[in-house]
Parts: structure tokens; sequence; C-alpha cells
């Protein structure tokens, strides 16, 4: 890459001060809404079960209603607003349009109520899905001019769009990780050995399955992890090599998003603990955390002592673990709850209410973090930014359980389904395109056609990439 053009690089996406925790919040409340109206207008046009759509023809119509109000949401960020609005309005009219003998809104309750209870949850794949593309998307609007500054990775302190994006992935992994999902588990294996009397001899297996032993979830966890480590260190090797443009102070002059991924999970396997103390040990881990940055001088370290060591060359890295730890410890409890088996649709309604509750609580705790003991910042991933994480995902959880009670898993996304299951490769591959698209063009000097084309070419192109392997049934792991 040209080295004054790198250095125009880095200048564009540096010293941003970030947007509002209500902005981000509300950007992100499009995807939710959304999957209701692409649910919404298929129930109602698309309904016939004997020719249903060809898959071509759902996979655009999808990234057409899902997709694309997210894309504009963050190029045309004042468009937000009467995005959510002409949804919202179009989920009340259509079915005033519909065919008589169609049930759009809560159908087959039975059906819901046992999906919500299933093992694989429609609203958290789709959670965890677009919490994925979204990141995709904005890993490489980043470099357009058409995204807003104000979204893109703040310097130090602050909160945007571009700041969530690393701690929702990780609290999205906690959320269907084995200690959350262990109580369902264990439920699935009893009722299989109760339904199964001849196979008494394999309860000894299953006990084992249920629980592991610290050894072998520590080598578990390093063989899992792996591949993260491997391609934390391809990616800063090929960076290095071909001059790359670089923001050193988001993570430091070697570290990089699949480190950070890669040694979180690892230190989990030191912490195998239900997830009530495991919660606990988030809390405590995070407090403490915050006590060094503000009492023992580990903010300024990080923030102004000189890069001349390996450790201090990657300090930004290397202390946010603990942060990220933080916000993986907590979120096992709350995945916890989400497995947990209820016996009615009303008491899923109550269960997504206490999280918007939970949530408004946690933002009031981060504005009393705000303003009496430390801003937000992504760089340290302090207490502010744990908090925000929390609080943000919290209310779109409980969003996305209610679209999910509304609509069912009736006409469920066929994109959402494809990424959940090829996450780590999709992300890989967004970040390879990424490379190459900055390497084949300017980006910071596009003219706002080219910025929504390439954009919206690039998020196709790994959608269809997703349905592709999905349709023939291929699952890319790197190990």
């Amino acid at each position: 890459m040209d080295q004054q053009y790198k250095i125009d690089h880095e200048k564009f996406v540096s010293n941003n001060e970030g947007s509002t925790f209500i902005e981000t919040c509300f950007i992100l409340t499009i995807m939710p809404i959304s999957i209701l109206f692409q649910r919404v207008v298929f129930a109602a046009f698309f309904h016939n079960d004997k020719y249903p759509l060809p898959m071509p023809i759902r996979f655009f119509l999808e990234f057409l209603f899902i997709v694309v109000p997210f894309i504009s949401a963050v190029t045309f960020t004042e468009l937000t607003p009467f995005l959510i609005g002409g949804m919202l309005i179009t989920c009340l009219v259509v079915p005033i349009f519909a065919h008589k003998n169609i049930t759009i809104y809560f159908k087959n309750p039975k059906e819901t109520l046992l999906n919500l209870n299933s093992m694989r949850k429609g609203f958290i794949e789709e959670y965890r899905s677009f919490v994925m593309i979204a990141t995709c998307i904005c890993i490489l609007a980043i470099d357009f001019p058409i995204f807003p500054r104000r979204l893109g990775k703040t310097e130090t302190y602050g909160i945007s769009l571009m700041d969530i994006g690393v701690g929702s992935v990780v609290l999205s992994g906690a959320l269907v990780s084995r200690q959350s999902r262990a109580g369902l588990i264990e439920k699935y294996q009893k009722a299989k050995k109760d339904d199964d009397k001849d196979k008494n001899s394999s309860s000894a297996d299953n006990k084992n399955k249920i629980k592991l032993s610290r050894s072998s979830l520590m080598w578990h966890q390093v063989k899992a992890q792996a591949p993260l480590m491997i391609l934390g260190f391809v990616r800063m090797i090929l960076t290095k090599s071909v001059n790359y443009q670089e923001h050193v102070s988001e993570y430091g002059l070697h570290w990089n998003f699949f480190f950070t991924l890669g040694f979180v999970s690892i230190s989990l396997a030191f912490l195998k603990f239900n997830a009530n103390i495991s919660a606990i040990l988030g809390v405590l881990f995070i407090c403490i955390y915050q006590v060094f940055l503000n009492q023992f001088g580990l903010t300024d370290y990080i923030l102004n002592h000189p890069r001349d060591s390996l450790i201090s060359m990657n300090k930004e890295g290397i202390c946010s673990i603990i942060g990220y730890l933080s916000i993986h410890l907590i979120g096992t409890k709350i995945g916890c709850e989400l497995f947990k088996v209820r016996n009615t649709l009303t008491e899923w309604r109550k269960f997504a209410t206490k999280l918007l509750v939970l949530s408004v609580i946690t933002w009031v705790l981060w504005l009393f973090c705000e303003i009496y003991i430390d801003r937000t910042s992504r760089r340290m991933a302090n207490l502010g930014y744990v908090l925000a994480i929390l609080a943000i995902n919290l209310f779109n959880f409980s969003v996305n359980i209610f679209v999910y009670l509304i609509s069912g898993n009736h006409n469920a996304s066929v994109i959402a389904k494809s990424i959940n299951r090829n996450q780590l490769f999709i992300f890989l591959l967004g970040n390879i395109l990424t490379g190459l698209i900055n390497f084949s063009m300017k980006t910071i000097y596009a003219t706002q056609e080219e910025s929504i084309a390439v954009i919206t070419g690039y998020t196709f192109f790994l959608c269809l990439t997703a349905i592709i392997l999905d349709y023939k049934n291929i699952n890319i792991k790197f190990w």
C-alpha cells in the first residue's frame, strides 16, 4: 500500500469521539424490526405451502428486507427513524389486505413454545447471525466517507456503533456456551435415558458429557481456539508484510480481534464454574479492573506509556482481555436464563419483559458510571464499556424474543440460519474481502454511489456464500 495513502487512511479512521448510547441502540433495533417486517410480508404474500418460493428469490427478498435496511441505516443515518417507522406501519397495515384465511400474528402457539424451549432457539440464532453480519458490514463501511465518522471506533473515550462489535460477539458466544446450555443438555439427556431403558450402560457416558473435568475442558478450549490464534498470527504477518493501514490504538501494534477472542476463550478453561458463580466472578473482575484503572495508574499506562516492549506495544489488547472476559462470564448467566424451559408463552413474555427492565437498569448504572466513575472506553474495555454492552444487548434480546412471540418461527430467515452455521468463516472472508477492496481502490476518496455499490455488493457476496455453504450442507471448520 502506498505510504502516503496509508497515512491518510489512518488519519481518516482516527480521533473519533463517538456517537451516543441512544443512537447506537436505535440503529441496532432496525435488525429485529426488519426480521418482523420480512416475516409479515412473506406470510401475507408468499404463504402458498404447495408452491414455496424458489431459494434464489427468497434469498434476494430477505437480503432486500433485512440486510439492505441496516446498510441504509449505517450510511444514511437520517433515514433510520423513517425506515423503522415505515416497517412498523407496514407490519400493522399489511395484515388488513392479507387473505382472510391467513394468520400472520400469534400463529400456532404450541409450535412457538416448542421452538422457544428447543436446544436451537431461533431468536438466538437470528441475533448472533445479524451481530456478525452487522460487524462485517461495518468493518468495510468505515473505510468509506459515506459511513458517518461518529459511528466508527472511538479513539479513547465514548461509545459508537463499531465500539460494541467485539463486545457483542463475545457476549453472543457466551449465550450458547456449554455452561449456558448445561441445564437444557442435562434435561434432554435425562429424557433420552428415560425413553431408552435398554441403554442404562451409557449413563456414565452421559454424565461425563454433562460435566467435563477441568483438564479436559482446558484441552478442549486450547484445541478449539487454536484456529483463532493462527488466524491472529496470519493477519498480523500479512498486515505488516503488505504495509496495510493499522489503527494502533485499537488493540496495539501486533494484537488483533482474533487474539482477543482466543485468549478470552482459553482463560475460561481455568474458570469452570456454574453460571451464578461465573456471573459473580465477571462482576468482581471488572470492578477490580476498574479500581486498578482509576487508583493504580493503569489508565495512564494504557494511554500514555511508550511502546518500548512487546507487552507495552500491545497494552490495549492485553489489558482489555479482563473486560471481555467479564462480559463472557456475565453472559454465561444470561445464556443460562435464556435456555431455561418455560411452560407457557406467558412465562416467555414475562421473561422478555424482565430483560427489558434489566436493560434499563443496566443503562442507569452505565449513566452513573459515566458521571461518577469513568467514561466508557472500548480501548480499555472498562466498567462503562461492559455496562454499555450489556444494556444494548439485553435490550436487543428482549426485542428479538418479542418479535419471535409475535411472529413465531414461520418464514424464519434462511440468511440468519446460513450465517450462524459458518460464523467464523464468514467473518474471516469478510476480513479478506475488506483487505482486497482496500488494495484495489482508494476507499476514502470514493463517491457516494461507489461506496453504496461496493458495500452492498460485498455484503451480498458474504450472504450468498453463506447460503451456498448451507445449501450444500457444508460446515467449514479450521480444526
